[in-house]
């Protein structure tokens, strides 16, 4: 059996990881096999140690954006041990860890269950790795009570390699070689560098002037020079997905040819502001990084922006100024941490589609019913009990999503969408059917699981005659 403990005191620097030193009380980090030496119980501390997620949602919604946000960089922190711990390692490690946290979010047991087969050396090192985390990067949360998190990590270097995507076809380049051998650089489109490892971006791209597509996803970038887009003038779509770039390392000079550009998954914590220089970028995606707020300064002077994706972004809020993206057509705020939309996003007249899914919104603003070409709503996930009457002016609206919420009735303004396609109610405390659902006949879909309405069979319940009459009329109904 592997027996291996490390108690840790004083101060110890992980500015390998990006957080400052942090003076905390000893931490224990021990295996599972070892807890009866140690005189610990991992059942016994379950029960004094409150889960975080459990203690965070009991908090008031003001009071859990500071332990929100702390577990959002504490993650991030956690994925770059990861990466550093996967350097150290030969082989894969699996393993399950317990970590029982005081309230002032000070580590105290961290326990750990390694695979059966892995190496005393391997172990060794991931718990002398694990110990230096837990010692210096606390949860900056103050919690009620002592609180407890669970996972379950693979690192190490994989026993396989995964397979690079490699696209092909006419005037395509996908590997170095290629772009330093070919002898016609001026019939080069599109150029596909994913997954090549690229510390630095290759001088053999200025070859290519012709090029119009750049896809650097995957690599190990920390820089984006100004000559990119200097130096390739017909170039219309760049991927930078997956890369390690942060804010002072992104740049562009002044073009006009630039359409799409994907910086997604990098370090970035505010939006760059030499993006305003890509004057006829029409879709920007930078979702996946832990953004401080939302700049609007660089965005409003891109008058061709019409698709923002800023799906999880770390953004806690969402600034009145908004209301100056007045072109944007698609705004994707998916998996934030917004209690409340401003009411100015009315006056985005030109928008068709708005997600804010899995945020902490207790009201919609009534002016999202100023939005004439609004088609798409997706707010599931949230803590809704109800919809703005004005809703009734979306006569464009087609889809509408606001399952797993809190509402206990279908919301009176539903039944005043008459273009209304694609409704889904699942997830929440619906009681009853109104017979004048089936007055949507444009609905193709309905999507009602997860309601007492539907708790037992509702094709013989009480509302089955009115499903039968949305069935009718040609509307999947899903129970």
């Amino acid at each position: 059996m592997i027996r291996n403990a490390l108690l840790v005191g004083g101060l110890l620097s992980i500015a390998t990881i990006g957080w400052a030193q942090q003076k905390t009380a000893d931490v224990q980090v021990i295996l599972k096999a070892d807890t009866a030496q140690f005189g610990v119980s991992p059942a016994q501390l379950a029960k004094t140690h409150i889960p975080f997620g459990d203690q965070v949602q009991a908090l008031s919604d003001q009071a859990q954006t500071t332990p929100r946000k702390a577990m959002k960089a504490f993650n991030t922190a956690q994925m770059d041990l990861i990466k550093k711990i996967s350097l150290v390692l030969a082989t894969n490690v699996f393993f399950h860890y317990e970590a029982f946290y005081r309230a002032d979010g000070t580590a105290e047991w961290v326990i750990v269950s390694p695979n059966e087969d892995a190496s005393v050396q391997e172990v060794s090192k991931l718990l002398t790795e694990l110990t230096q985390f837990y010692q210096g990067t606390p949860l900056m949360a103050q919690l009620p009570k002592p609180f407890a998190l669970n996972g379950v990590y693979v690192v190490g270097r994989p026993s396989f390699v995964q397979k690079r995507t490699v696209r092909t076809g006419d005037s395509t380049i996908s590997t170095l070689e290629a772009a330093r051998l070919t002898n016609r650089p001026d019939t080069v489109r599109y150029v596909f560098f994913n997954q090549l490892n690229l510390k630095a971006i290759p001088d053999e791209l200025y070859r290519f002037q012709n090029l119009e597509e750049l896809d650097l996803s995957k690599n190990e970038l920390t820089q984006l020079p100004l000559r990119l887009t200097a130096d390739l003038p017909n170039l219309k779509r760049l991927s930078l997905l997956e890369n390690q770039i942060g804010d002072d390392g992104i740049f562009f000079a002044k073009n006009t040819h630039l359409e799409a550009l994907n910086v997604q998954y990098n370090k970035l914590t505010r939006v760059p502001k030499s993006v305003s220089n890509n004057r006829h970028l029409t879709s920007l995606w930078l979702g996946h990084n832990n953004l401080n707020e939302l700049a609007i300064r660089p965005l409003k002077k891109l008058k061709r922006l019409y698709d923002l994706n800023l799906y999880e972004a770390g953004l806690t809020s969402i600034p009145k100024k908004i209301r100056k993206l007045k072109h944007l057509t698609i705004l994707d705020l998916y998996h934030n941490d917004l209690l409340t939309l401003p009411k100015q996003m009315g006056k985005m007249k030109a928008l068709e589609q708005l997600a804010v899914a899995n945020n902490r919104l207790t009201k919609l603003p009534k002016e999202l019913a100023k939005l004439p070409r609004l088609t798409t709503l997706f707010v599931h996930h949230n803590k809704l009990r109800e919809l703005p009457a004005e809703m009734a002016s979306l006569t464009n609206l087609r889809l509408l999503d606001i399952g797993s919420n809190q509402f206990s009735e279908l919301p009176a303004v539903v039944l005043a969408l008459p273009e209304l396609q694609d409704l889904d109610l699942s997830g929440n405390n619906i009681q009853t059917l109104p017979a004048t659902l089936a007055q949507l006949t444009k609905l193709k879909k309905l999507y009602m699981r997860s309601n007492p309405v539907t708790k037992d069979d509702a094709k013989v319940g009480p509302y089955a005659r009115v499903i039968d009459q949305l069935e009718a009329n040609k509307t999947e109904v899903f129970y």
